[in-house]
């Protein structure tokens, strides 16, 4: 018998077939959604590890960036974005001192306008050259000299200059030694010349005498070795002040105390050269100070010693050095004082300083007036090595003693033993011969009381001529000891 089923059974079952299919539709809906949440996942780890290699290699650029020896400055709409650390230090400043500021407040005033326009060309799309020189200023004032390379990037979907500076301080300032270098062999042959064709006529040019001594210093070359002693500058410096305070002491007008010469000299270690050239040397860079302050003002000397070397400053309230003079004030004969001065006083004085082994520069003073800077290397002092090994060590060192006077002989011979010599004596220059001849001495004593003087200086002949020459002592006025003390003193 058939199973009849009311409307409700038929209704329930077709209903729950319908949730079994939207379940089965879920089931498969939702297994998909896992997939692709799981494909997501890898997804976002994959994007997470980009970004953390991104952010890695953006620091390792900045990095690269701020460690370049070069100075690199980023510039976006006429304002610095960025600045390494090679530039900064350059400059003198922190960042904070330099980002957001006007790139042009960092050039110097002679060439602000020229890169103000060359920056305006560049923006507007004018061919402009991508590498230039430029001269920036630093924070001290110092003139850094660098030659500027541009390239146009975009930083944030906007237009921007990256520029690289590479110093040129140091190529500039060998290019200006050498030039000075070849100035100053021609001044040399000139002056020489001149010197030399003067000299030639002096009986009818007297009144040419310093012009011909000053000639003389300047057209010298080398050969300072050979005439060098040793000199105290302070006490040179002292001499040119006091012949300085004669001279200028009083103004033409006779008012006491319109020029002021004063002084701070610290002790220095002495220095190897030839004081009356430096001397003059001083005595001429004093009297471009005095001359710097036009009849009232100070000038003040100072001395010190650092690094190896003695500094000499020569500071002035004068108006500082021209502009347009900054390179020629060491020409020979160029002046900026008037037709009746000579010219020769600057680059005179650094000839003399230089040949003396030392350097000198002028700078003009930021509160007013110019500083002159003498720099001498401090000779170097013997090692306590070299300082022993030039001592004659007495222990076991064989003696010769050669004496006439047998108390003075054995005086001599006790003191000598004493010290741990071997000593070996003799009364007659001829035993004093054969004794020379046979043995090695390490040291020679001779009495010349009663000695002849041709046998004294055979004897000293023999034994400058021995295979190690022998350091020899003489004895003049023997009579002068006394006691064996005093024979201990004066030996």
């Amino acid at each position: 018998m058939k199973r009849k089923f009311i409307p409700e059974q038929r209704t329930l079952k077709r209903e729950r077939s319908v949730a079994e299919k939207r379940i089965e539709r879920l089931k498969r809906l939702l297994e998909k959604l896992r997939v692709e949440k799981r494909t997501l996942r890898e997804k976002i780890n994959d994007l997470q590890k980009e970004h953390r290699q991104a952010v890695r290699g953006l620091k390792e650029g900045w990095r690269l960036l701020e460690a370049l020896p070069g100075g690199v400055v980023l510039i976006q709409d006429g304002k610095i974005g960025y600045i390494n650390a090679a530039a900064r230090e350059a400059l003198g400043c922190e960042e904070e001192d330099v980002k957001g500021h006007d790139f042009a407040d960092f050039v110097h005033p002679k060439f602000q306008a020229r890169l103000r326009e060359r920056y305006r060309k560049r923006v507007s799309g004018k061919p402009v050259p991508d590498r230039y020189e430029a001269c920036m200023t630093s924070k001290r004032g110092d003139q850094l000299w660098c030659e500027v390379r541009v390239k146009k990037i975009l930083v944030g979907g906007r237009r921007a200059f990256l520029f690289n500076l590479i110093g040129l301080n140091e190529r500039k300032r060998a290019e200006k030694l050498h030039i000075e270098s070849a100035k100053q062999q021609v001044v040399e042959r000139f002056s020489s010349g001149l010197y030399r064709e003067i000299e030639g006529r002096r009986g009818t040019v007297d009144h040419f005498s310093p012009l011909l001594q000053e000639l003389q210093w300047l057209g010298q070359n080398g050969g300072i070795k050979e005439k060098a002693v040793l000199f105290d500058l302070r006490k040179v410096a002292q001499e040119v002040i006091f012949a300085a305070k004669r001279k200028w002491g009083k103004s033409p007008s006779g008012k006491k105390g319109a020029i002021r010469i004063g002084s701070y000299l610290r002790a220095l270690p002495s220095l190897r050269g030839r004081p009356e050239e430096m001397r003059y040397a001083l005595g001429a860079l004093v009297e471009n100070a005095v001359e710097a302050l036009e009849g009232e003002g100070s000038v003040f000397l100072t001395t010190e010693e650092s690094e190896g070397f003695a500094h000499l400053y020569i500071q002035d309230s004068g108006s500082g050095i021209p502009p347009e003079a900054v390179d020629r004030i060491y020409d020979p004969f160029f002046t900026s004082k008037g037709k009746e001065r000579r010219g020769l006083g600057l680059s005179l004085a650094r000839a003399i300083i230089r040949r003396n082994g030392g350097d000198m520069e002028l700078r003009t003073n930021k509160g007013g007036g110019t500083i002159c800077t003498v720099h001498m290397p401090i000779p170097a002092k013997p090692s306590r090595k070299q300082e022993t090994a030039r001592r004659i060590r007495l222990k076991d060192t064989p003696v010769l003693i050669i004496s006439r006077q047998d108390i003075l002989r054995e005086l001599l011979c006790r003191w000598f033993s004493g010290r741990g010599c071997r000593v070996d004596a003799t009364a007659t220059c001829g035993e004093a011969f054969q004794l020379i001849s046979k043995n090695r001495y390490g040291l020679l004593v001779i009495d010349t009381e009663k000695a002849e003087g041709k046998n004294v200086a055979a004897i000293l002949k023999k034994a400058n001529r021995a295979a190690s020459k022998i350091p020899t002592v003489l004895i003049k006025n023997p009579a002068a000891i006394r006691s064996s003390k005093a024979g201990e003193q004066r030996v």
